[in-house]
């Protein structure tokens, strides 16, 4: 018994400074390669450019709009504005990466470094204000950064500048084409929990899905990593072309990218004589245990990570795809009958409680409208993401079209509509701008088509909507 007091005490007077200083050593070396500052992200001082893909104006495009212009976004430019459609929409779709990479091509040289949005046009609303689309986005590439040094090891990260600074919506069906494509079994695990949508997640129909597969409606990034990641799309439709969807090429892409990322993972592993039977299976090709349906990228003598990545959360893009289900117009104000509900029920699992960003805030403070019901972000119902807690910035209505529609009037600024846009139009704001340098959306849209840049008034696209807009009316269409 003394002596295994004696070897006790001496193992704490010893060993237990040994483990401290390992210890801070391994925290001390954490803190600093995820603080390291990563290459090719934009600073939250550059500009916000939004490229809105849309041929001809409709009701839905001015839905998308009037979002945009009711909360001070800058004008976005409408992407092959007036260009000839084609009947087949997936070919249209590819008409998309050659616009987009005229789009970008038409931002100064000085400004490639800078934050470019690509959307949908008939399809998509604003929900909060573009400060949120910036700042969540660097937040999603600061998550994504310490992620990536959990995953591969500060090495590998340093060395392949391994990095997400182009985030595309999220999407709970892999399509188009089948589960052997990279672009669906080879993508990284959704973020969400494995139970998030209940004990049949990820096993039954595509509502269960965990959120995983990319979808292309939404894409925000370094406006020239945006242009490789466009004209390697297409490069890709032209030399194995499947289909003429612009989703699946990028979909290729970030396959190809999960796929090699995984390898130099794999081959680290390898060279350290930790056991990688279970990755050789998943990623090696000639292994006898590999499925025989997969498709393996080819990633020899090209490029192969272009910094994609998913708002998987959705902090900034919600699509609504197999998720109607699993969104909720939600008041967070801690005196709703919804909470008070809850509380009493003791059911705390359905407590919302709003993002930090978002408390202590209106919409009020940017509309300039004195209206008490538009203080704080708090008493509006807001869509929430009811498995992510999330209050997205952005509405993508990419599953049943019919709810562009339906919910439409459930939207926070809905029943203020009116009000806020004859405030708007009453103090001179329409020629004044929250950006320096650009203006703003409540004056119109600029304009590319194949004839170059232009410039369309408001009162062009979407004036003869207004009414409907508000409810006023249910014509035109």
């Amino acid at each position: 018994m003394l002596l295994n007091t004696a070897c006790f005490t001496r193992f704490t007077r010893i060993g237990a400074p040994v483990l401290l200083f390992i210890l801070l050593a391994f925290l001390s070396q954490r803190f600093y390669f995820s603080s390291l500052p990563l290459r090719g992200v934009p600073t939250a001082a550059g500009k916000l450019h939004i490229g809105v893909f849309a041929t001809s104006g409709n009701y839905h495009l001015c839905q998308l709009h009037i979002s945009a212009a009711l909360m001070g976004y800058p004008a976005f430019t409408l992407v092959n504005w007036q260009d000839p459609e084609d009947k087949d929409a997936m070919k249209q779709h590819a008409a998309k990466i050659e616009g987009a990479i005229k789009y970008i091509d038409s931002i100064p040289a000085e400004q490639q470094d800078e934050l470019v949005f690509l959307v949908d046009g008939y399809d998509m609303w604003f929900q909060l204000p573009h400060e949120y689309i910036l700042k969540r986005y660097h937040e999603l590439v600061a998550e994504a950064h310490q992620r990536h040094i959990d995953e591969y090891g500060q090495a590998l990260v340093a060395e392949h500048n391994i990095k997400t600074t182009v985030i595309f919506g999220p999407d709970k069906e892999c399509a188009p084409g089948g589960m052997d494509a990279p672009g669906c079994w080879a993508v990284p695990e959704s973020l969400m929990h494995p139970l998030a949508f209940g004990p049949e997640t990820d096993h039954t129909k595509s509502t269960q899905s965990r959120p995983r597969w990319l979808n292309s409606g939404t894409i925000i990034g370094p406006a020239h990593q945006i242009r490789d990641i466009l004209i390697a799309a297409a490069e890709e439709r032209r030399v194995a072309h499947v289909t003429d969807s612009d989703q699946y090429y990028f979909g290729v892409l970030y396959g190809m990218q999960s796929y090699a990322r995984r390898l130099l993972r794999l081959h680290r592993d390898q060279s350290l004589g930790i056991d990688t039977v279970g990755d050789s299976a998943f990623l090696d090709a000639s292994r006898p245990s590999s499925p025989s349906d997969k498709h393996f990228p080819n990633i020899a003598n090209r490029q192969s990570d272009y910094s994609i990545g998913l708002d998987t959360n959705s902090a900034i893009f919600q699509t609504t795809g197999f998720y109607a289900d699993y969104i909720s117009w939600v008041r967070n104000n801690a005196s709703s009958d919804y909470v008070r509900d809850a509380a009493r029920k003791g059911n705390y699992h359905h407590h919302f409680a709003l993002q930090d960003d978002l408390k202590g805030r209106g919409p009020g403070q940017i509309v300039g409208v004195p209206e008490s019901a538009l203080g704080r972000w708090e008493t509006l119902p807001l869509a929430t993401n009811t498995v992510s807690r999330n209050v997205p910035a952005v509405m993508h209505i990419n599953g049943k079209k019919g709810y562009r529609i339906l919910w439409w009037p459930r939207m926070w600024f809905y029943p203020f509509l009116e009000q806020i846009w004859t405030h708007l139009k009453s103090n001179g704001n329409m020629g004044s701008s929250t950006i320096a340098g650009q203006r703003r959306a409540i004056e119109g849209a600029h304009t590319l088509n194949q004839q170059g840049p232009g410039w369309i008034d408001w009162e062009d696209v979407c004036g003869k909507y207004e009414d409907r807009l508000m409810g006023k009316s249910r014509e035109p269409n």
